[in-house]
């Protein structure tokens, strides 16, 4: 258990189950501004209570630690602003420190590796970056790594709570491959799983909050006095909110300055196609539905979710718009079909993995059949790497106006969804 680092710590004062919790949890496009809620995890992200400790030589800095934008005793010329998200905060301190606010309201100061730790923020966790070894409890913390587009990001990744087989992204299945990625399993977080997390001894874990088995490893995570940051991106407005989520990760590897480059940028884009499809009709706004049936359940999202927000940005017209609610909700099979029957366009919320082709939709519910999405060859399902890349929301909103309107975007290749084909492939 490493006992002497463990006293050294002290504050500076199923598969379609996971695809279904997955959908409620972050609805189907959209998903994450300083912090005021928490919400409900999806089935990969879990929370806990600070440990606070000081990591400096916890672990050897590795070629992705070497890569810090300022050197340690410089000030930073730039300071991202937090624009959008409201479930997170970044202050920028002298000499490269920042004080980070997470999904908790909980401190956390991130200092550099060789840097001096300022006095006046003893209830903080400390953190020394950049971060060179850590563990991510969701396949979304490995989507804002990918989005920063540093592939020695991916060295960082110590442990994670989905198993190899889920991974869609080349660079985890290769460190797994290589026994650098250690598996956690979830048993509802006991004792035998933080065993295994003391095991890997990461610097920080990254962990959504809210529900029983977070509560439970914010427990364990307490006790063995390892550090960690709350994330909830998934519960925040709209796309330009779960997208600066990318400062948040930014930060704990001294990115802060690309993060915020990457954000204007995407944001820049999904802004342009606000505007070509704000003026668009009524009249020339496919109506579109979305669902996931699970064990004979409708599971939709209610007319003022992120969701519905979303389909109305991307110049269309939800279906449910008149079902009370403000995120994921059930709603009965016959009330579903006779609402959405005649919608334009279908959102199922599948993988391809777990729903190859029109056929095994009937084969869920025949009553497809009926609907005109169905009929016209409109139902389009989630692409295999959807969830690892929950960070390209710009790219989600690009493939959605592609469905809706093909018009403004001529030629679109789909990236986060794709047409469900028939049962020829077509």
């Amino acid at each position: 258990m490493k006992l002497m680092k463990r006293l050294k710590h002290s504050r500076v004062s199923n598969i379609p189950v996971f695809l279904l919790i997955l959908t409620l949890a972050a609805g189907a496009l959209a998903g994450c501004g300083g912090p005021k809620n928490t919400g409900s995890p999806d089935s990969t992200q879990t929370g806990g209570e600070p440990a606070a400790s000081d990591n400096a030589s916890a672990k050897p800095d590795d070629a992705s630690a070497d890569s810090g934008e300022q050197p340690a005793g410089s000030e930073a010329p730039v300071k991202p602003e937090i624009k959008n998200a409201q479930n997170f905060d970044i202050e920028y301190l002298e000499n490269n420190v920042k004080l980070v606010t997470d999904s908790d309201g909980r401190k956390l100061l991130l200092v550099p590796k060789e840097g001096e730790v300022p006095t006046g923020y003893e209830d903080a966790v400390l953190v020394r970056t950049p971060v060179s070894h850590a563990m991510y409890t969701s396949t979304t913390h490995i989507g804002y790594l990918d989005s920063l587009e540093e592939e020695s990001l991916y060295d960082t990744i110590a442990a994670v709570t989905t198993q190899e087989a889920d991974w869609t992204l080349p660079q985890v299945k290769e460190r797994f491959a290589n026994g650098q990625i250690t598996y956690v399993a979830q048993d509802h977080w006991n004792a035998g799983d933080i065993e295994e997390i003391i095991q890997v001894d990461p610097e920080i874990v990254f962990s959504g909050g809210g529900d029983e088995s977070g509560v439970k490893l914010r427990a364990l995570l307490d006790e063995a006095q390892i550090d960690y940051a709350v994330v909830t991106d998934w519960t925040e407005e709209d796309n330009a909110a779960v997208l600066e989520w990318i400062k948040f990760f930014g930060a704990f590897f001294n990115l802060d300055e690309k993060a915020d480059q990457i954000y204007e940028e995407k944001l820049a884009r999904m802004e342009e196609l606000y505007n070509k499809t704000a003026d668009i009709p009524e009249k020339d706004r496919p109506v579109v539905a979305y669902c996931l049936i699970y064990d004979g359940i409708v599971y939709t999202q209610a007319g003022n979710s992120a969701f519905a927000r979303e389909m109305e940005k991307a110049g269309g017209v939800y279906a449910l718009k008149d079902l009370e609610g403000e995120g994921s909700v059930q709603i009965g099979m016959e009330e579903f079909f006779d609402k959405c029957k005649d919608a334009d366009v279908l959102i199922y919320g599948s993988l391809p993995q777990y729903l190859a082709d029109k056929a095994a939709l009937l084969e869920t519910e025949p009553l497809f059949s009926e609907c005109k999405a169905f009929q016209n060859d409109r139902v389009y399902i989630f692409d295999q790497g959807y969830y690892m890349n929950s960070a390209r929301v710009a790219e989600k909103f690009e493939d959605v106006v592609a469905m809706f309107h093909p018009d403004l975007l001529p030629g679109h290749q789909f990236t986060m969804y794709q047409k469900l084909p028939d049962a020829s492939g077509n």
